[in-house]
């Protein structure tokens, strides 16, 4: 996990970089919380909840406190097999408190019965003690099984480009000479994406200009179009380009992505110099 970050991370800063190892810590967290809760685990379960865990339950009830342990080995221990999937993972730092949010789709078969579907709304709670953050608080609210949004719904929207960086595997920022400077990201809700990007210090002639000229307004604009996938687990989406300024590049391009706000960061894999190149973009619709 941490390899991941330190990718994930790349052009931010070592404060940031210690931030966004706790923010995977708690997205770990949770889903070895759901993934205990699957299996029947219920002192690994009960490993991730603080003393004083309280909740809202999803039936609008009162907030009540965490259920005893020997209600839920009667719970858990019901010989049903569960499947929890946990979307749209997202975590905010506040020092030492985190704020967990996400959507639950819960799958339950009893033994002899019906099987039973959920989707919930969840939000956590966590404080860090002694190093290991703990829940303290959920709140849940039900879904309808369509209302559930999917990952690739946070990527759909036109994007402006507001930051480029490239930097080493040991985090240093590399100058780069000509680096882009505008771009513009879209990506629909069929599943398709459309990347426009320009350098700095573009240059202008009258008509067709000469081989020079056509040469360094070629090599100053980038841009592709094809279809798009996102990887959940791994933190990556998939550019699957079906066209592109230069031919040779009409091929699938891993990015790890992060969302902070209404900013989506896009880091691409180290290059054959161990050198990372990280897009910022921001929302405009």
């Amino acid at each position: 996990m941490k390899a991941l970050t330190t990718l994930l991370v790349i052009g931010m800063s070592a404060t940031a970089v210690v931030l966004a190892d706790d923010a995977d810590d708690v997205k770990a967290a949770e889903m070895d919380f759901r993934a205990k809760e699957s299996s029947g685990n219920v002192e690994g379960y009960f490993a991730h909840k603080a003393p004083t865990y309280t909740i809202f339950p999803p039936t609008s009830g009162l907030l009540s406190e965490g259920q005893d342990i020997e209600r839920a080995k009667v719970r858990l221990g019901d010989g049903a097999q569960r499947d929890m999937q946990i979307r749209n993972i997202d975590v905010q730092l506040y020092g030492n408190t985190a704020v967990s949010t996400y959507y639950l789709m819960s799958t339950t078969q009893r033994p002899g019965g019906e099987r039973q579907r959920r989707h919930l709304r969840m939000t956590g709670v966590w404080v860090k003690e002694s190093g290991d953050w703990k829940v303290v608080h959920r709140h849940e609210s039900a879904l309808s099984l369509r209302s559930t949004p999917r990952i690739e719904d946070r990527f759909v929207g036109t994007w402006r480009l507001v930051d480029f960086e490239r930097r080493g595997l040991d985090g240093e920022l590399r100058p780069s000479a000509n680096s882009f400077s505008n771009g513009l990201l879209i990506y629909t809700s069929t599943g398709h994406i459309s990347q426009q990007l320009t350098r700095e210090g573009r240059q202008t002639f009258d008509g067709r200009g000469s081989p020079e000229e056509a040469q360094a307004a070629l090599y100053s604009y980038l841009a592709y179009f094809g279809t798009f996938t996102v990887n959940e687990a791994e933190g990556a989406v998939t550019h699957h380009r079906q066209a592109h300024l230069i031919p040779g590049r009409v091929t699938a391009g891993i990015r790890y992505y992060r969302f902070t706000g209404n900013r989506l960061m896009l880091t691409a894999p180290p290059g054959g110099e161990d050198v990372t190149t990280t897009l910022t973009w921001e929302r405009i619709e």
